[in-house]
């Protein structure tokens, strides 16, 4: 199986799998820099980060067709009910999967400020900074109206940053959970099988099209639908 994914892949992957559980996502959000005269290279400033995805889940949200209700990933909304859940996604294809470096330094707010204040749920200053400092120290931040996670999807935890309280989603468990949950319960609704539509992403397709195959045992779909994901989002040489 190959070590490194390619990251465009990983992070597009990412952004489905975000939609199929309800989560409106704005992409590859740049932290803008030009206030900062020192980063200024060739008549461009460098930004000081830029985040993969940034997604919101409504409140109320659930999706239904007919009699059932679409199922998703417990790990991603557990506890989201009636409160706005908001993901910071870093999707990470390689072996190194720490945090990217403006979230390993919680002496420099200024970026995360930067996201929070864009989110728009907090109007004060007050309010921005102490939610950005949570993330910060937390990589999380909950109250009655909403949470903020960090969350970064990879082929595996770094112990370290797991252990201080960064949310990491394998994606292996993903992948899994798409063939053994989210495609098997339409069959299980006797619906039919689960819905493949053009316009979603390569990837997605392929697992949902592993996941139709009934006459495969359900572990036996998820390891070829996995091996499928590590083809097709495979780093080129």
């Amino acid at each position: 199986m190959p070590e490194q994914l390619d990251s465009a892949k990983v992070e597009e992957f990412v952004r489905w799998f975000l939609r199929l559980n309800g989560y409106f996502g704005i992409e590859s959000f740049i932290v803008h820099a030009a206030d900062d005269p020192t980063r200024i290279s060739n008549g461009m400033i460098a930004p000081h980060t830029e985040t993969d995805t940034i997604a919101v889940r409504m409140p109320y949200s659930k999706e239904i067709a007919g009699s059932l209700k679409i199922a998703n990933y417990p790990r991603l909304i557990a506890n989201s009910d009636q409160r706005f859940d908001v993901v910071i996604a870093e999707a990470k294809g390689g072996d190194d999967t720490r945090p990217n470096p403006v979230w390993r330094d919680c002496r420099v707010d200024y970026p995360v400020k930067y996201i929070v204040r864009f989110i728009g749920l907090y109007e004060s200053e007050a309010e921005v900074t102490a939610v950005a400092k949570s993330l910060l120290t937390k990589y999380c931040y909950e109250d009655e109206k909403c949470r903020f996670r960090y969350i970064v999807f990879s082929k595996e935890a770094n112990p370290h940053y797991a252990s201080r309280g960064v949310t990491y989603l394998d994606l292996r468990d993903i992948v899994n959970f798409l063939v053994e949950v989210r495609g098997q319960c339409w069959i299980e609704e006797n619906i039919g099988v689960a819905s493949i539509h053009h316009q979603w992403n390569p990837l997605v397709r392929e697992i949902f099209a592993v996941a139709n195959n009934q006459s495969v045992p359900g572990p036996q779909r998820s390891e070829r639908a996995y091996k499928r994901f590590l083809e097709l989002a495979a780093k080129a040489a």
